[in-house]
């Protein structure tokens, strides 16, 4: 029996709306005319349907690698309906690609008919294993699992992968913890740029006039630098993948130049750096872990130098991350265009910027000011209307 969901008018004519699914694929259509005329035209229909999902049944044959080829093959296919313009950004499908290749390494399955819940959840378990032990929160957590239980539905849906029940952990996400993202003031950059060690130093430098990620900070190759302009190149190494931006990471498609004033380019330079411009005082570079660690233990010398040395002062409560909003957030009170600002920070749209790196009052003056030099535009076209004559 063909089922109904609503009805609908059409020039003079009764119709409805029928709806099928298939392997959880929902399809729906219009057809018009009286029962009998729906009722066969539906059956020819779902018959159509069907046929058309036979290539979509489970193949316990197929292997993980194939699947997720398939998986990225359709990510790169997929086109708005409106615009046909691609629906997901280069970006997101390496993030995919990424967390798809992580759980190869972890969980190391070979064909899909044996993957089953327990090696989606150990995964999780893994992932939030080595969060907790490189010191981070679980932000990379929840993105991996987003994108690897989005990956599993879409084979579920399209027959690649065996039905699994994901709900435990759609509901149980891991709680991230609450970054100190602050816009920092002329008196703390100050403070930080007077006790900070050295190292420290230049990473404050080079965050704040660069705006820098912290792992672009401490992957920074001192060859990128020319000391004579104080431009310098955020990109990876071409000929040693493990220098420079990391080679797994999504930021090697940031590649941007940035500016360094002449005191942060001599400060680098007084460091004598040999291939990284930051490292550790044995010379080695630093990573995900250590650098977190080396800021804390940096910023807890400079509140402590700040107790002794300084009248009445309040303690400083930040992460590398707070120079990039400080940047953000004083390049727009300096005037800059919110459009320059979103491409020096590398930012694919101005939303993104708004949303995490530019303080909320300083948005609302810059829209402040653009309605303003907007009104001055239109005060001339004002001043031409037809004047109002009054009776």
């Amino acid at each position: 029996m063909a089922k109904t969901i609503s009805s609908f008018k059409k020039e003079g004519r009764n119709g409805k709306r029928y709806r099928k699914q298939i392997n959880n694929r929902v399809y729906e259509k219009y057809f018009c005319g009286n029962k009998e005329q729906r009722e066969y035209a539906y059956k020819l229909w779902v018959a159509e349907l069907e046929k058309e999902n036979k290539s979509r049944q489970y193949d316990g044959s197929k292997t993980w690698a194939y699947f997720v080829s398939a998986f990225i093959k359709y990510m790169r296919s997929e086109k708005d309906a409106k615009t046909g313009k691609p629906v997901w950004r280069e970006r997101t499908i390496k993030e995919y690609q990424y967390a798809l290749d992580h759980f190869k390494t972890i969980i190391k399955p070979h064909y899909i008919k044996d993957l089953a819940f327990e090696d989606v959840a150990a995964f999780r378990r893994a992932k939030v294993a080595e969060a907790q032990k490189a010191g981070d929160d679980n932000y990379g957590v929840n993105k991996d699992m987003g994108c690897i239980l989005r990956a599993l539905d879409w084979g579920m849906t399209e027959g690649f992968v065996p039905f699994i029940d994901l709900t435990p952990l759609r509901n149980t996400p891991k709680r991230t913890s609450a970054p100190v993202v602050k816009v920092l003031t002329p008196w703390e950059l100050s403070m930080l740029l007077k006790y900070s060690s050295p190292v420290m130093q230049v990473a404050v430098r080079m965050g704040l006039e660069g705006n820098l990620r912290p792992e672009e900070m401490y992957n920074f190759l001192v060859s990128k630098v020319d000391a004579k302009t104080g431009i310098a190149w955020v990109s990876h190494n071409d000929e040693n993948k493990s220098a420079g931006i990391r080679a797994w990471t999504v930021k090697r498609d940031k590649e941007r130049p940035v500016f360094f004033t002449p005191q942060t380019v001599k400060a680098i330079f007084a460091l004598r750096p040999k291939t990284y411009i930051i490292t550790n005082s044995k010379g080695k570079p630093f990573d995900d872990s250590t650098f977190s660690k080396e800021w804390a233990k940096n910023l807890k010398d400079v509140n402590d130098q700040i107790i002794r040395h300084e009248d009445n002062s309040p303690k400083i409560v930040c992460t590398a991350k707070s120079l990039r909003k400080t940047h953000t957030t004083y390049m727009m009170r300096a005037g800059a265009k919110e459009e320059d600002v979103s491409l020096y920070v590398s930012h694919a749209d101005t939303k993104t910027t708004e949303r995490h790196y530019i303080e909320k009052e300083t948005l609302r003056q810059t829209e402040r000011q653009k309605r303003l030099a907007h009104l001055e535009r239109m005060k001339e076209f004002v001043l031409k209307l037809p004047e109002m004559v009054q009776k």
